[in-house]
C-alpha cells in the first residue's frame, strides 16, 4: 500500500513538473492533454481540484497556443538572436540516417517525463557536422519547432568581442540564460569557439574559451537543448568532440535530396530530375536561389515558370566551366576534412588533378 502511494506521489510530481514546463514553453495542446491526465489522476484523492482543472480546461477550448508575456524574455542577453516561434524557410529533406537521429532527439524530448521516471534524461547536447549548405541551421530551427521551444542563436560577431578578455564572459552569459530558460541554444560556426587547444596560432584567451565550453557541455542539464554546428569538425578540440551525446554528420547533397527540394518548391518532377544532376553535391541553398531567381524572371519577363527556370539554370551553368564546378566540390569536401585521395576517388579523377585544384583554390581564394 505504501509503495502504491509513493508511486502515485512520484507520478503526480512528474506530471505537475512537466505541466509547468509545457505552459512556460507555450505548448497549448500538450498542456491541455497533460492537465486532463492530471484531472483524471486526482479524481479519487482530490475531487475538488480535479473538478477545478476540468472546468478551467473547458473554458480554454479555442486556445491553440499559450502566449508568454512580453517581459518573460526581457532578460535575453543581447548576444543571443532570440525567436519565440521559429519558422522554416522550406520543407526539410534529409538523408535517412540524419532524419532518424533528428526524430530521435524529438521523441526523447517529448518523452522527457517518462525518461525522468526511469532515472534517465533525454539527449541534451548535439553536434551537427558537415559542409556548408547541407541543412545544419535548418535542422536547429526544425528541432526548436518540433520541441515547441524558442530558438536562441549565439551571435558570434558579438561574442568574439574586440576585447578578447570578455569573450569567455559573453559565452557564460549565453549559457547561463539557456540553462534557466527552456530553449534550443544554437552555437553556429562552433569551430571558431572550440578549436584545438594545441593550435599554436591561437592566443591564450581562445584556449580559455575552449575550457569554458568543455565544462559547459560536460555538465549541461536543465530544460534546454544545446545544438552546435561546424563545417570543420577536424578543427575541434578532441575532448570537445567526446563531450557531445550525439554527433550527426551531414553528407553532401545527393541528387535525390536536391530533387525533393526542387519539387517541394514547385518545380515539375521531370525538370527537377534534369536540374538536380548539376546541383547535386552543391549547397542546398543553390537550389532555393535558382528557384527564387526563376520566379522573379517569370514575373519581370512575363514568361512561363518552366522557361524562366531553364533559362536561369543555363545562365548559372555558363558562368562555371566543368573545372570550376569540380573545384567547388573539392573545396567543400576539403573543408569537411576529406583527404585529397578520398576526393580523387569520389570524383573519379587522378590524385594529381586534385592537388592542382587545391593549389589553385589556395592561391586564388576561389569562391564556391
Amino acid at each position: 500500500m505504501n509503495r502504491s502511494r509513493t508511486s502515485m506521489k512520484e507520478q503526480l510530481r512528474h506530471e505537475w513538473s512537466t505541466l509547468m514546463q509545457e505552459g512556460v514553453r507555450g505548448q497549448a495542446t500538450r498542456f491541455r492533454m497533460r492537465a486532463m491526465r492530471l484531472a483524471h489522476l486526482l479524481r479519487k484523492s482530490q475531487p475538488e481540484l480535479a473538478e477545478a482543472l476540468t472546468e478551467g480546461l473547458n473554458n480554454t477550448v479555442g486556445i491553440t497556443r499559450l502566449h508568454a508575456p512580453a517581459q518573460l524574455h526581457a532578460d535575453v542577453p543581447d548576444l543571443l538572436m532570440f525567436e519565440q516561434a521559429p519558422t522554416l524557410p522550406l520543407i526539410p529533406h534529409w538523408p535517412a540516417a540524419v532524419e532518424l537521429d533528428l526524430q530521435r532527439i524529438v521523441l526523447e524530448g517529448e518523452m522527457r517525463s517518462r525518461l525522468h521516471q526511469a532515472g534517465l534524461a533525454p539527449i541534451q547536447t548535439v553536434l551537427l557536422s558537415g559542409p556548408p549548405g547541407v541543412g545544419k541551421t535548418l535542422s536547429a530551427r526544425w528541432l526548436a519547432q518540433k520541441l515547441g521551444m524558442p530558438l536562441a542563436t549565439l551571435n558570434l560577431s558579438t561574442t568574439l568581442n574586440s576585447y578578447l578578455g570578455e569573450t569567455g564572459q559573453n559565452i557564460s552569459r549565453a549559457l547561463d540564460y539557456a540553462r534557466g530558460n527552456a530553449s534550443v541554444l544554437f552555437l553556429d560556426e562552433f569551430d571558431a569557439l572550440a578549436k584545438r587547444r594545441s593550435d599554436a596560432q591561437d592566443i591564450g584567451e581562445l584556449k580559455r574559451v575552449v575550457n569554458v565550453l568543455l565544462q559547459a557541455v560536460d555538465q549541461w542539464e536543465g530544460p534546454s537543448l544545446l545544438v552546435a554546428a561546424t563545417n570543420h569538425e577536424y578543427l575541434l578540440d578532441e575532448a570537445m568532440l567526446r563531450r557531445f551525446e550525439l554527433t550527426i554528420r551531414f553528407p553532401l547533397a545527393s541528387q535525390k535530396q536536391v530533387m525533393a527540394i526542387l519539387t517541394s518548391l514547385g518545380v515539375p518532377s521531370q525538370l527537377a530530375t534534369t536540374l538536380s544532376k548539376n546541383l547535386k553535391e552543391q549547397p542546398l541553398s543553390d537550389a532555393t536561389r535558382l528557384v527564387t531567381a526563376a520566379r522573379k524572371r517569370q514575373i519581370l519577363d512575363k514568361v512561363p515558370f518552366e522557361d524562366a527556370l531553364q533559362a536561369t539554370s543555363a545562365e548559372s551553368d555558363a558562368l562555371r566551366t566543368p573545372i570550376q564546378r569540380r573545384r567547388v566540390v573539392v573545396k567543400t569536401m576539403t573543408s569537411n576534412g576529406a583527404s585529397s585521395h578520398q576526393i580523387a576517388k569520389r570524383l573519379g579523377v587522378s590524385h594529381t588533378t586534385i592537388l592542382r585544384d587545391l593549389a589553385t583554390i589556395n592561391n586564388t581564394g576561389e569562391k564556391s
